[in-house]
């Protein structure tokens, strides 16, 4: 049977984040070097985890079994969203707390050496309709997988990866030092933009702050 590769990585991902009441907290991952994986039902979009289910699994004499271990699986699988994109405006306020979070820039191919193998990462697909749960050998953390893997078309523009574990939790990268940059909102508070640079200082990690030309965003390296 063949098997999908996907050959094009984008040569970085993005992951925005507020700061504020959670800045020490993000700092804390950055220095101890993990990616933290909530479960969906701490994300934000009511329709995560969505599924419908193939007549031949509906035939199943074991189906409700299925959906049963299916349903456990969902309620424990850790996710991490990134993007591909650092200047998305919807996504500064959305997920940067309007501007005033930053976004953490990952070399792809450090993050992958990084990370451990039981650790998987998709692409996010987009559709109409929701993904559909076959009667095959799939196990469940694969199906919960599936189901957490697409969205409806509306969110498309977000261009999604996805990072999931087993359960929720800390995805260690060990010592490969994937952060390449860090990217702080126009709106930062000054306590949050000095608390980032001097964690940047000590990672040795370069700083960007983000101004507003018009409908642009551009990003101006700060020197240390």
């Amino acid at each position: 049977m063949a098997d999908i590769k996907i050959y094009a990585k984008p040569p970085c991902l993005y992951r925005y984040r507020r700061l504020g009441e959670k800045t020490e907290q993000e700092i804390t991952a950055l220095i101890k070097g993990y990616i933290y994986c909530p479960t969906f039902s701490e994300m934000n979009d009511p329709m995560e985890s969505s599924y419908r289910i193939s007549s031949r699994f509906q035939a199943n004499p074991n189906s409700e079994k299925s959906r049963i271990r299916v349903q456990a699986a969902l309620g424990k699988v850790g996710i991490a969203s990134m993007s591909e994109i650092h200047d998305h405006e919807p996504m500064w306020a959305h997920y940067a707390d309007q501007f005033k979070g930053m976004c953490v820039q990952y070399s792809t191919n450090r993050l992958l050496k990084g990370l451990s193998k039981d650790i998987a990462i998709t692409r996010m697909m987009y559709s109409e309709k929701e993904p559909v749960l076959l009667d095959d050998s799939s196990t469940s953390i694969d199906r919960a997988r599936l189901c957490l893997s697409s969205k409806t078309v509306r969110w498309a523009s977000e261009r999604e990866w996805r990072i999931f574990k087993e359960e929720r939790g800390e995805a260690s990268y060990g010592d490969q030092k994937p952060i390449t940059g860090i990217l702080l909102g126009a709106r930062i508070s000054s306590q949050d933009e000095e608390r980032v640079i001097d964690t940047c200082k000590m990672l040795n990690v370069p700083v960007a702050k983000m101004t507003i030309d018009a409908y642009k965003l551009k990003f101006n390296r700060i020197r240390s």
